[in-house]
């Protein structure tokens, strides 16, 4: 075993960063990042469910769920076990096929709860019962009157649910690329229903226009939607209304196809980009531009994405395991049916960050470790110190690569020294510099509580050194008299 092999038994955090208190971290999410909410909708989400304010005012919870591709027989029992967790968003796509499926489970939670003794055109019991949906149109829909097709087919199919649903209407892709692997422009055009070819142009023969016509139609609609929304709040009406559109926004856009969409002034901005979590640290002008712009970033392939590569990338993984154990001390007190996994840690960096996370959880033991339960308990507990760690180590998971410590070694005496490695488990000395001359310097790849010991050629002089610099940055070591 190498020292840069070997793995210390928990994440050693570097001195000189400093902890947050959980209360500050809070404060500072809640007034400056817009998670807090006022007016009448302050109830909603729930206080115990983290969420963002969207440019347009619309509060949208921050964790949900993704089923896009699950099988459809699994849906019900899905959506069932994630709504009793508590998620109150759910994210699939009209290409999915999905969306009446959805509504109905939604109805059948509901009645096999008790929730709702009334059906549409009752009252709900209150805005908790608001359940948000993520869903998108496909780029074979692009265009004018196919997206207003795709957008009325979304809500009807939806509409089979009883509760009230407030829809988040996306752009699924910018255009069709036959450069991408699995599409296929043409043949999804022929495969199309004569109705569907019959509204408008196919828009993989008009790639850099279609989603501006298809972001015109999704203006329109959303503008009709909030003029139903404001008369509804104007008289007081309470009752439960169709899916509502509350927000608009787009989904694997580029950074110039953002850029277009914008230069042309549209009446109604996008509010939401949802894009791979890849982006969060691998394209920084399109996080700038989005920030700069009050487009809320929403994830998706965080967990398959992630941490697929643990066995690539096995310290930067141990970072994850190290906090989630760190965490679960912390936070067994307060709720000893909470599960911490490297998960969840890695779902709170970017609920910490503000960017909403829709995992696709399948099995129980997911669903669990993704549930708003399990996040909230450990997010006032996530420190300057940890973020700083996951900066470092998500991004290496994500490429495959390893982190480490470098450390330097100085030799400021007049003979030439040697640098042994202690190992931690046997604490046999591993030699891993043989000469270094005086006034050289040496670098090593090293570990977080790794320890060296430097000797000069008669063993006269012996001076011993802790790594105590954390994953991604360099410490110095001087040999002197």
């Amino acid at each position: 075993m190498t020292p840069y092999d070997a793995q210390t038994s928990s994440v050693v955090m570097p001195k000189r960063m400093s902890s947050i208190l959980s209360l500050l971290f809070l404060f500072v999410i809640c007034f400056h990042a817009g998670v807090c909410h006022d007016g009448d909708d302050s109830s909603y989400p729930p206080s115990d469910q983290p969420a963002f304010k969207l440019s347009n005012g619309v509060s949208i919870p921050l964790i949900g769920m993704g089923i896009g591709n699950l099988p459809h027989e699994r849906i019900p029992q899905v959506v069932n076990a994630q709504l009793r967790a508590g998620i109150l968003m759910i994210d699939t796509a009209h290409a999915s096929n999905n969306e009446e499926i959805l509504g109905k489970a939604i109805t059948s939670f509901d009645d096999s709860e008790g929730l709702h003794s009334n059906t549409r055109g009752g009252h709900p019991a209150g805005s908790e019962d608001r359940l948000h949906v993520v869903t998108k149109v496909w780029y074979t829909h692009l265009g004018y009157e196919r997206t207003k097709i795709s957008v009325r087919e979304s809500l009807s199919d939806l509409g089979s649910s009883t509760r009230q649903i407030y829809v988040h209407m996306l752009l699924h892709w910018p255009r069709c690329d036959d450069g991408i692997p699995w599409m296929n422009c043409e043949a999804e055009e022929d495969n199309l229903p004569q109705r569907i070819k019959d509204a408008g142009p196919p828009p993989h023969l008009n790639k850099d226009s279609a989603f501006k016509q298809s972001w015109k139609a999704l203006e329109e609609i959303y503008l009709e939607h909030q003029k139903l929304l404001m008369k509804s709040e104007k008289t007081g009406d309470g009752d439960i209304q169709p899916p509502m559109i509350v927000s608009i926004g787009v989904s694997n856009f580029e950074l110039e196809d953002m850029r277009q969409l914008l230069e042309d002034k549209p009446r109604v901005p996008p509010q939401i980009y949802q894009g791979n979590s890849w982006l969060v640290f691998h394209d920084p002008y399109l996080m700038d531009f989005l920030r700069d712009h009050d487009i809320f970033f929403q994830v998706y392939a965080v967990m398959n994405g992630i941490l697929q590569r643990k066995n690539d990338s096995p310290h930067a993984y141990n970072v994850l395991s190290g906090l989630s154990r760190e965490l679960m001390a912390m936070v067994y007190s307060e709720n000893k049916d909470a599960v911490i996994t490297e998960g969840t840690v890695l779902l709170a960096y970017f609920l910490h960050s503000n960017v909403g996370v829709i995992p696709r959880a399948a099995s129980s033991a997911h669903q669990q470790e993704n549930s708003p339960q399990s996040l909230n308990v450990i997010l006032p507990h996530l420190t300057s110190s940890h973020i700083q760690l996951l900066e470092t180590a998500i991004p290496a998971l994500m490429k495959g690569e390893d982190i480490h410590t470098s450390v330097s070694f100085m030799n400021g005496l007049s003979s030439p020294i040697q640098i042994h490695w202690l190992n931690p488990e046997t604490n046999e000395e591993v030699l891993v510099s043989n000469t270094i001359h005086p006034g050289s310097v040496e670098v090593q790849k090293s570990q977080p509580g790794h320890r060296f010991v430097a000797y000069d050629p008669k063993r006269s002089i012996r001076q011993e050194f802790l790594v105590d610099a954390g994953y991604g940055d360099t410490q110095h070591f001087s040999v002197e008299l």
